[in-house]
């Protein structure tokens, strides 16, 4: 098996597939970036590799989950 390195934490990770470790959520491994036009025609711009613990934090956090500290601080 190939290791991966996680863009987010800098940790390395055995490559998992999205679909089976994330039952409920977005069941993705990577998060692509693109650039959107107003005709919904896209183009891929950067893509990042997550290890399982800062997927699942960003799937928290896009649902409204937790946020970072900072982040909280700076609301009030």
């Amino acid at each position: 098996m190939r290791a991966k390195r996680c863009d987010r934490c800098g940790k390395f990770y055995d490559h998992y597939v999205g679909l089976s470790r994330f039952r409920g959520g977005c069941k993705a491994n990577a998060l692509v970036l693109i650039d959107r036009d107003l005709d919904e025609k896209y183009w891929s711009r950067k893509t990042y590799d997550l290890c399982p613990a800062c997927m699942g934090e960003f799937e928290e956090f896009i649902r409204g989950g937790a946020v970072s500290t900072a982040e909280k601080e700076e609301a009030t």
